[in-house]
């Protein structure tokens, strides 16, 4: 869900200027190339730069998908020293070579190696009862005739990578089978260039998603055409009684029966979006499946950091859609600019947020396109994100939505598509924090710099809540009311604005 670009003028901003008879695509193309391939060391311009350890190893022991992570602990260990380096046996702790400005691939892969419910699914260690499973689970989910998939390849390329950096027998990895796999699938990043990470992990975790989705049909071509999962209200256009709690649960039930994966047990929440219309006071209500949050970054007019609040605030407040977005009220009969408000509904164990450092402007007096970075600084929780308050669907008093940090993409540059990505992630086996430059790792503090803070990976500090909670749901039900749903996936309610 894109808002449109913060307008505060304390909002500090770069600015890049492309021609408008560019294509999307070759604008991509254009800034990436001036970006320098980054074969060599790129943590020389970094502070403390002597004191990361990289040494390169050999590639070549065998591949054990059989290395497990421990399960969650409530202690916490201290950081060590920036200074203190990292060196061969500890897993988790892995540089990986940059082959050619894919700084941004491998800080995604940084990030996702410590979702803890993601690799010990994949390794083996079955987290809620602290059992080795071996490849039991994966191996018996990899689907390889899934039509939206990549036969199993993207999935098994990761799951081989993730067993290297588990295994403690690497100081740094050249993850060129996983560069090569992900670009046979999505040949955008079949280049050199700089991309934009956030994308990066969103394929990543989709594809993921496909090759182990459990749901096998020997005719799926009712799934050709639905989408990346990240929405299936539409999906459900029948009239016929309905409350928020069983619109809610209809929609998750409709997105199992076509999606059903680890991705979906543990990275996936629902958003509830309203609509009022301004003349009759209809309300309308449909639900969303998310795997991210884009939170759009507001300016503080003091100067001072833009706390994550003010952003969850923002994402969740009411606005009024423009004439080009306006809504067909069925009970006006006509097109008019409704309130619209989309709030959470249910919050995944593994949170990624992303931050929307860059928007796009058309220039009217000089022509062209201008891509602007907000370089404002964002102050965000390390060790407790409490949503509680951000929630208006049911929660498990046994899995509470208060989150701890685990990973920090964070870019240096003008556009998402150039300059350099680094990222901090604390180790999912000693809970230290560790800076990732490319093949380069260090000890690293939990404090941040919020002005290069991009993409933020959160989990669940207690317990795991499947399908964000509503597992526990659907086992006990719910009561329906008369509410209605149209034939947009809107739930109509009978209901007045509050001034």
């Amino acid at each position: 869900m894109s808002r449109g670009p913060p307008r505060n003028p304390s909002v500090n901003k770069k600015t890049t200027v492309v021609s408008t008879t560019t294509s999307t695509n070759a604008v991509a193309s254009t800034t990436s190339n001036a970006t320098t391939p980054r074969t060599t060391n790129p943590a020389s311009s970094y502070k403390g730069a002597s004191n990361w350890v990289g040494a390169a190893t050999s590639n070549k022991s065998p591949i054990r998908l059989n290395h497990s992570l421990p399960s969650p602990s409530t202690s916490s260990s201290s950081s060590p020293s920036p200074t203190e380096g990292v060196k061969k046996g500890i897993p988790g702790c892995v540089g990986l070579t940059n082959l050619g400005n894919s700084c941004y691939m491998n800080c995604i892969i940084q990030c996702l190696a410590h979702a803890e419910p993601l690799t010990n699914y994949i390794l083996g260690n079955d987290q809620r009862t602290n059992t080795l499973k071996g490849q039991g689970s994966f191996a018996k989910d990899l689907n390889k005739t899934n039509p939206l998939g990549s036969g199993g390849k993207v999935a098994e390329a990761y799951a081989s990578l993730l067993s290297k950096i588990w295994s403690g027998q690497h100081a740094c990895i050249k993850p060129l089978h996983f560069k090569f796999t992900i670009a046979t699938f999505a040949n955008q990043f079949n280049n050199t260039h700089q991309h934009d990470a956030q994308e990066l992990a969103a394929f990543l975790i989709d594809g993921v998603h496909e090759d182990l989705n459990r749901i096998h049909s020997q005719n799926r071509k009712d799934r050709v055409g639905v989408g990346d999962g990240n929405s299936t209200s539409n999906s459900i256009n029948s009239i016929h009684a309905m409350d928020d709690k069983s619109l809610a649960l209809k929609t998750w039930q409709q997105h199992l029966t076509r999606n059903d994966s680890i991705i979906v047990d543990h990275f996936q929440g629902m958003l509830q979006t309203t609509l009022t219309c301004p003349q009759c006071n209809k309300i309308s209500k449909k639900f969303d499946i998310f795997s991210s949050l884009l939170l759009t970054l507001i300016g503080p007019t003091d100067g001072r950091p833009i706390p994550i609040e003010s952003c969850l605030e923002h994402f969740t407040r009411q606005e009024q859609l423009d004439d080009h977005n306006a809504w067909h009220c069925t009970n006006c009969k006509q097109r008019v600019r409704a309130i619209k408000q989309v709030q959470l509904w249910s919050v995944p164990d593994i949170l990624i947020i992303h931050l929307k450092r860059f928007t796009f402007q058309s220039l009217s007096r000089k022509g062209g396109i201008c891509q602007m970075k907000i370089e404002n600084e964002v102050d965000f929780p390390v060790d407790h994100l409490d949503l509680q308050s951000h929630i208006i669907g049911p929660t498990d008093p046994n899995a509470p939505p208060a989150y701890k940090l685990f990973g920090v993409v964070e870019h240096t540059g003008q556009t998402a598509d150039s300059g350099h990505y680094k990222t901090t992630v604390r180790n999912a086996k000693d809970h230290r924090f560790y800076k990732c430059n490319d093949s380069q790792i260090g000890g690293a503090t939990d404090n941040f710099k919020g002005s290069e803070a991009y993409v933020l990976f959160y989990k669940r500090k207690k317990g795991l809540s499947r399908w964000a909670g509503l597992e526990r749901i659907i086992q006990h039900g719910y009561h329906a009311s008369n509410d209605q749903v149209d034939d947009d996936g809107f739930t109509m309610v009978v209901g007045k604005v509050k001034k």
